[in-house]
């Protein structure tokens, strides 16, 4: 499974991830296209699902910007470290453990977002498919969907690469070894992780994960969306509204409201 014991590392290798300000980035989003919203004596955005929700730190901020925060994720270990996090900060946030692909709660949405590119797993196209449409059962009419992915223009121009992080967390180092193996015909990275925990001279645990994770381009995202219930509004660099994506955006966002 993915995200099995690499669970447990995910905060301390993430530490440095300006989560707050990429929910400003959405709030942004949500103040700039939420008009025509077919919601119930409210207006703009209220409620939020929050799909492949992770460790929920992307929640746990739209929950104290005052958004009602719904998460969702198929791996147990990662929502156990959200359940932890949110009981720490007195979040009133709704944790289920789901594959986005078969989501069936028992309510709508104003809004929907897939953060750090969960829609890269989504790797056939049946799979992008099954989880648009879920999500679009779960929006409210005019409701905004709100996701980023790896770009296959950049992608394919910039290439992936070996990398190694090493982070410092209190007594302890963790050093994540990436190695990325690229598949132009599946549209494809295959990121293979190993990841170590080593205090002093000693090492106190390792584990190995192997991540497939699709890239994306920009008429196939269109296309997807448009058969499956969306209109795009817009798609831009992560984090840079109102921008066109070029050959080095490798992260993008898209806007889309349900229809």
């Amino acid at each position: 499974m993915v995200f099995h014991h690499y669970a447990d590392f995910y905060d301390s290798l993430y530490q440095d991830k300006d989560y707050r300000r990429e929910c400003l980035f959405v709030q942004g989003l949500f103040q700039s296209y939420a008009g025509g919203l077919a919601l119930s004596k409210v207006e703009g955005v209220k409620s939020i699902l929050d799909l492949g929700c992770g460790t929920g730190s992307h929640a746990l901020i739209f929950a104290d910007m005052g958004y009602q925060v719904t998460g969702v994720d198929r791996s147990e270990n990662m929502l156990r470290r959200a359940r932890e996090k949110s009981a720490q900060q007195s979040s009133q946030i709704d944790f289920h453990q789901a594959d986005i692909r078969q989501l069936d709660l028992p309510r709508k949405f104003d809004a929907a977002v897939a953060m750090f590119t969960v829609m890269g797993y989504l790797t056939t196209n049946r799979d992008v498919e099954d989880a648009i449409r879920a999500v679009r059962r779960h929006l409210e009419p005019g409701g905004l969907f709100v996701f980023d992915v790896w770009f296959g223009p950049a992608v394919l121009k910039l290439r992936p690469e070996d990398r190694v992080k090493v982070v410092e967390d209190g007594d302890r180092r963790i050093i994540r070894y990436a190695r990325p193996v690229l598949n132009v015909v599946d549209h494809t990275l295959e990121v293979n992780y190993t990841v170590l925990e080593i205090a002093g001279d000693r090492v106190l645990a390792e584990t190995s994960e192997s991540h497939l994770m699709r890239f994306y381009f920009y008429q196939e995202l269109r296309y997807f969306l448009e058969k499956n219930g969306f209109a795009v509004v817009e798609m831009c660099p992560f984090l840079e509204p109102g921008k066109q994506p070029d050959e080095n955006s490798w992260n993008i966002s898209t806007i889309c409201k349900s229809v």
